[in-house]
């Protein structure tokens, strides 16, 4: 099976985990950070409506202390997460 879960939208870079195992979460999400790494950077990543793969992706987010943005009420699937300038 072939995972490309990074993908473009608009200026924002996302990463779509739809159909993805939850093993294998963990390290998309590693990859998927340090390629898109930069200074005041938007990423979104969509995790659908799976309460484990928000919490996969949540401790991700912790490891590189990250600022995750609220859940959008009207569209609870998807994460969004601030770069900053360092």
């Amino acid at each position: 099976m072939q995972i490309s879960p990074v993908g473009m939208q608009g200026k924002n870079l996302t990463l779509d985990l739809h159909g993805v195992p939850h093993e294998e979460v963990e390290g998309i999400v590693h990859q998927f950070i340090n390629s898109n790494w930069g200074p005041n950077r938007e990423l979104h990543i969509i995790t659908g409506h799976s309460v484990r793969m928000k919490l996969i992706v949540m401790r991700v987010m912790r490891m590189y202390d990250m600022e995750v943005m609220p859940f959008n009420p009207t569209n609870p699937g998807y994460i969004r997460v601030q770069t900053w300038n360092e």
